[in-house]
């Protein structure tokens, strides 16, 4: 099944990595154009083939997740005793 994309849609690899816009979609050559900023803000772009990118999901919500370092840190230090202890 060949993915349909349109110029402005938001994707992602299917592995994951950075989001992504559509510049443009060469359906014939089933081509997925696209821009992106890296984590320097350097404008990237890449051309992929279609199967390899999937339309990104915009029911994401931060909110659905803890991003409180210290618990994370506090969590990560039990886990490394708990280890050392076997």
């Amino acid at each position: 099944m060949i993915n349909e994309f349109s110029v402005g849609d938001t994707v992602r690899l299917i592995s994951g990595g950075p989001l992504m816009t559509v510049n443009e979609y060469n359906d014939e050559k089933d081509l997925v154009d696209c821009i992106w900023f890296n984590m320097d803000e350097i404008l990237c772009t890449g051309t992929f083939k279609g199967a390899v990118v999937m339309i990104d999901v915009d029911d994401f919500d931060f909110d659905d997740f803890d991003f409180d370092e210290e618990e994370d840190d506090e969590e990560w230090e039990e886990e490394l005793d708990e280890e050392e202890e076997k």
